[in-house]
């Protein structure tokens, strides 16, 4: 196989000049009128041990995938977190770009699942819920917001862009609620801790992070939360280009231009627990 590969791509290197350029002239004349509202935003989430990239039979399982797993869902690729022996590995690098928190309602998994609502923070801490037998946050019926019965999950939203091994890179959102709030928390802390080498504030997208995970447990299971190092900055590392497209991306997504399909997430889309209080660490599942 490596040597078909090869031939293939010295066969892609002697290509004609002339006929590059008809390649690239049909490419022009015949692209597609596609927007922004024709693709989709990847989702990077972890995979847990109930999740269907892990379980054998379900449609969307991958072989070799494994709980702390990070997974892209739109590209359907998987990255390593953990060795064999469950020992922290380097993981992927990204650039924050965009944060926001919202509260996110969702028809409880029992009953169908699904996104209700994204309600800002001054809706959410308005919805009155009351926690169920199952960790749920469950909206009540004297809410002067929300569906009596549904779920609300306070919600962390980052957008980043994950950084490829060769330096390319590409916009995915990472969302984390339930015991993900306080590594998202972390992360923030981090961020707004940065400054330029003249002692200014930074903005968000200056820091390069590291992102792995690491294992927690209860008496009533184990599973994975995020974990985030920062690794560089993007002066230090000669990515101004990349610096400059992060501000554009930004740009777009307070103008509306980049949103979060909350419903095309996978996984994690509808976390049944959120924590409670200081250091509170419950099973999301």
């Amino acid at each position: 196989m490596a040597g078909s590969k090869e031939v293939a791509k010295a066969q892609e290197a002697q290509l004609p000049a002339e006929f590059m350029d008809e390649l690239a002239a049909a490419g022009e004349q015949h692209k597609e009128a596609l927007g922004k509202d024709d693709m989709s935003i990847p989702f990077l989430q972890i995979l847990q041990s109930l999740s269907p990239q892990c379980t054998k039979g379900e449609p969307e399982f991958i072989k070799g995938a494994e709980p702390s797993d990070l997974y892209d869902t739109v590209a359907q690729k998987v990255f390593k977190t953990r060795d064999d022996d469950d020992n922290a590995l380097d993981g992927v690098r990204i650039l924050p770009i965009h944060y926001k928190r919202s509260f996110i309602e969702w028809v409880p998994r029992n009953q169908g699942g699904g996104i209700v609502n994204e309600w800002s923070v001054a809706e959410g801490l308005s919805i009155i819920t009351q926690r169920n037998e199952s960790n749920q946050d469950i909206i009540q019926p004297n809410s002067p917001v929300g569906t009596p019965g549904n779920q609300l999950n306070d919600t962390h939203t980052h957008f980043v862009f994950l950084i490829a091994e060769d330096g390319t890179y590409e916009p995915v959102i990472m969302t984390m609620a339930s015991t993900q709030i306080k590594p998202s928390k972390d992360l923030n802390n981090m961020i707004n801790k940065q400054t330029l080498p003249d002692g200014r504030p930074a903005p968000r997208f200056f820091g390069i992070y590291g992102v792995s995970t690491q294992r927690k447990s209860n008496d009533q299971g184990s599973w994975y939360v995020w974990k985030f190092e920062r690794v560089d900055d993007v002066a230090n590392a000669g990515m101004m280009e990349m610096f400059r497209d992060a501000k554009k991306f930004a740009d777009g997504v307070l103008e509306g231009e980049h949103k979060a399909d909350y419903a095309k997430m996978d996984g994690e889309a509808n976390p049944s627990t959120k924590a409670d209080g200081a250091g509170a660490e419950d099973v999301p599942f």
